[in-house]
């Protein structure tokens, strides 16, 4: 790195330590400002810390791999994380999500479930499961950053990349801890237009770079078919994708439990939780979605300057960083690297700051509720340094990032996707068969971790067993207890106001004379899902399609992306905002 890449890296390091020091006194206030900013942060801002929470330096440098090994097609395996879970949130999820009132994913299933027997196991159950998740989510951010530090540190300094992975995650865990959701936020702020600027100007610098050879070359290697196919050849490592027909089905069903369930149970929960409304809650999910184009830009770019044949290397993970060193200018090289790390602790600090509030909030508080404010926050400072320690350690055990990335996705989060719709859609769903459902889970994710179903099983052959146990569980263990208290489930009923099978809960509502959950038509949500779910992977097609110079694709992903977000417009945010209105004018006639 050249002098001035350094002092653009140091000067962002002090800028962002300070900013989070200087919420610290307001975080201190109490748990709902802690962890949600006192529900006084701006939609827009929420949805820019997440977007930028979803930019980590680990899942950059995966996704640039992935994409320069299968072209396009990789768009199916992101459809299993939640990269399009922005269409269920801004259409219907997000405002069901904001109407708990809660202060943790994990604290929703208290109103869910109850404070009965039940009901607290299962929040012990969903904490114990998200807490390990997230975990292992510091051990995954561990092993790409240490494979990515080394690239851009001078062979002189002494230390390796696991080294200044640690001083790097210590610098992070600081700004955290004292400045809780509000310092998050604020420095979210700052990395998200740092990587924005950084992606876009990838993006740019590679659309100019390409000349005619290499985008002859670029054309040749590079896959632009989305379409599912039964069997594909891929490189050493990427095997078990070889039978792609059956993933792409795997994939879709994956996608759709992980988006109808929430928001993942974890950090991204809390961001919709934080908003003032239910309609800045919607909108959050919506631009939570589109900010992240910018970060395709990235992706795109240094896949194309591999694909072209300008760099190479035999690990496709490592493409990133070589890129980065030996094809771009001093100056812009800082502001990229100063972007990646930014990318790198922001989603770092998203995680331990929701670790610490679910271990204090549903695992500490139900058992000690007599515990003060002040002794929540200072609890939680402990738990994050806690988190950090055990997840480094987890990294430490971790051979690549794929290998840990897919484990946490099919296997731990796998365990959570049919308790997780259920509660939302079935109203027999009982405390105890959450439980059973996410134990049974965590235990069948936990053996596949450790080689009991063979080494590294294709994720379509123990998928399907995590759900079938988790779904096992839910079912005998809710028919064999008593069903949750009438009026626990009532009150969530009218709260929420779900679809799904609430018939004997609806019918229950409207005989008591309570006013019975009334929402916009499921007919309506349906489309508008679609309309995102087509508006979005538009959108994050299209930058492929234009920074690669491929020019009928561009107009033709462009052209669906503005029509879809036309009448979106029509179809979802206006019947919003007048949805907002009418209930400010019937709280002032209250």
């Amino acid at each position: 790195m050249s002098g001035l890449d350094v002092a653009i890296i140091v000067a962002y390091f002090l800028g962002i330590v300070a900013v989070g020091l200087y919420f610290s006194r307001r975080a201190a206030k109490g748990m709902r400002a802690y962890f949600l900013g006192g529900n006084n942060l701006p939609w827009w801002a929420l949805a820019t810390s997440g977007a930028a929470s979803n930019y980590d330096v680990t899942g950059t440098m995966f996704l640039v791999s992935l994409f320069y090994v299968a072209g396009l097609r990789s768009f199916w395996m992101l459809w299993s994380w939640h990269f399009l879970s922005a269409a269920f949130l801004m259409a219907y999820m997000a405002i069901w999500i904001r109407r708990t009132r809660v202060m943790t994913a994990v604290e929703l299933l208290h109103i869910r479930f109850g404070a009965d027997a039940g009901g607290r196991m299962a929040r012990t159950a969903g904490a114990v499961l998200m807490v390990t998740f997230l975990v292992f989510s510091i051990g995954y951010a561990f092993v790409g950053i240490s494979k990515f530090l080394p690239h851009i540190i001078p062979e002189s300094v002494p230390g390796n990349g696991q080294i200044w992975a640690i001083v790097l995650m210590a610098l992070t865990t600081l700004y955290v801890t004292a400045g809780g959701l509000s310092g998050v936020v604020a420095t979210a702020l700052i990395q998200a237009v740092l990587m924005s600027l950084a992606g876009l100007l990838v993006g740019v610098v590679v659309f100019l770079k390409l000349d005619p050879d290499m985008l002859q070359i670029l054309h040749q290697n590079f896959d632009i078919n989305m379409l599912p196919q039964a069997k594909l050849s891929m490189p050493e490592g990427y095997e078990d994708w070889n039978n792609f027909g059956v993933l792409c089905l795997f994939w879709f069903i994956a996608g759709f439990l992980l988006n109808a369930s929430g928001a993942g149970g974890h950090y991204q929960e809390q961001r919709f939780l934080a908003t003032r409304s239910e309609t800045d809650a919607a909108r959050t999910g919506c631009a939570w979605g589109f900010f992240l184009i910018p970060r395709w830009a990235m992706i795109a770019g240094f896949c194309f300057v591999a694909g072209s044949g300008m760099v190479g290397s035999e690990d496709p993970e490592q493409i990133l960083p070589i890129v980065l060193t030996d094809m771009i200018p001093s100056g812009l090289r800082g502001l990229i690297l100063a972007a990646l790390i930014a990318a790198f602790m922001s989603t770092f600090s998203s995680v331990i700051n929701a670790a610490a509030s679910m271990v204090v909030r549903d695992l500490v508080h139900p058992f000690r509720p007599s515990l003060s404010d002040k002794a929540q926050v200072r609890l939680s400072y402990l738990v994050t340094v806690a988190a950090v320690l055990l997840g480094i350690v987890a990294g430490y055990n971790a051979e690549t990032i794929r290998s840990i990335w897919t484990w946490m996705i099919i296997g731990l989060i796998g365990g959570t996707l049919i308790p997780n719709v259920l509660r939302w859609h079935w109203w027999r769903l009982n405390g105890w068969g959450y439980s059973a459902g996410i134990f049974l889970g965590l235990i069948t994710a936990l053996l596949v971790r450790f080689n009991v179903f063979g080494e590294n099983p294709p994720e379509y052959f123990y998928a399907p067993v995590v759900w079938a146990m988790t779904l096992l569980g839910c079912v005998l263990g809710s028919f064999l207890t008593a069903p949750t208290k009438t009026e626990t489930l009532e009150h969530f009923y009218n709260s929420v106001r779900p679809f799904g099978f609430w018939g004997p809960i609806k019918a229950r509502v409207n005989v008591s004379g309570l006013e019975p959950g009334v929402d916009r038509p499921l007919i309506r949500v349906i489309f508008n899902v679609v309309l995102a779910v087509v508006c979005m992977t538009s959108s994050f097609v299209s930058t492929f399609f234009v920074i690669g110079h491929f020019g009928r694709e561009s107009i033709i992903t462009i052209s669906l992306a503005v029509t879809s977000g036309i009448v979106l417009y029509f179809n979802w945010y206006r019947p919003l905002i007048r949805g907002e209105k009418e209930n400010q004018k019937n709280e002032c006639f209250e």
